[in-house]
Formats: C-alpha cells, structure tokens, sequence
C-alpha cells in the first residue's frame, strides 16, 4: 500500500475542488488525500496554511497525493484569493 511507500500516516482529504481555481488546473480531485506539498508532509490544515503565505503567491508548489492505491504528483500554482472570488 502507498502508506508503507510513503511512510507517512497521516494527510488531508480534499473534499472540495473549485472549477478554474488553482488545485482544478492542477488536476488535483475531490477525494484526493494531499500527503506533501513543496516536499513538506501535510498531516494538519495549519501546516498547509503556512506554506500558503505572501511568499508562495505565483511560484509553482510540487504535490503529492494519494489518488486511489497511486503516488500522484502535480504542480499548483497558488493565486490570491480576492473579495469577489
């Protein structure tokens, strides 16, 4: 199983994807369970969030999620959030 590959036991479902937004381009889906991002291991929404910071807005972030019994890896692209959006 992806768990003993991965060694991690532990990672956050994603149980919404926003047509046109970035995790959508990035081919990531609902029910993806997103184990790193950027390298780092993602077991809480707060260690997402701060990767999530000023900093991140338009650099490529490397993902990897457990899709099904697949290691999938995609590349997002974080965008700010606006009012309207």
């Amino acid at each position: 199983m992806c768990w003993a590959r991965t060694g991690q036991q532990a990672g956050l479902r994603i149980v919404e994807v926003v047509p046109n937004a970035p995790a959508a381009r990035a081919g990531l889906r609902q029910g993806d369970l997103l184990l790193t991002a950027g390298g780092a291991p993602m077991s809480t929404a707060q260690s997402l969030q701060q990767l999530m910071l000023a900093d991140a807005i338009g650099h490529p972030l490397a993902l990897t999620v457990l899709r099904g019994d697949a290691l999938v890896d995609v590349i997002a692209t974080p965008t700010e959030l606006h009012a309207d959006d």
